[in-house]
């Protein structure tokens, strides 16, 4: 199937104003440090604000990304994406 992806799949007028939700499964942790610790199949970018679902204790929390490195885990790579909580309102831009 060479070429499936090759096509455009969104378009993004300028000046469009919003919030784009990416849904994506990661293992996570809470470290000594109260920092969160995620392990996913995508990098994440350094400054980014994003919310963590745990589903099992109903509960999110809006984090921001510190730090982003490819770690092997089972022989594939994936991301070990470091996060710091954020205040409620620290999260609006």
């Amino acid at each position: 199937m060479l070429g499936r992806r090759s096509h455009v799949r969104v378009s993004i007028e300028s000046g469009a104003e919003g919030i784009l939700s990416l849904a994506r499964d990661i293992s996570v942790r809470v470290n000594s440090d109260g920092n969160i610790v995620g392990v996913c199949r995508e990098a994440g970018a350094i400054g980014e604000h994003v919310r963590v679902v745990f589903p099992d204790d109903d509960l999110d929390v809006l984090a921001e990304v510190i730090e982003s490195k490819p770690v092997i885990c089972d022989g594939a790579v994936r991301h070990r994406v470091l996060m710091r909580r954020l205040a409620d309102g620290e999260s609006q831009r």
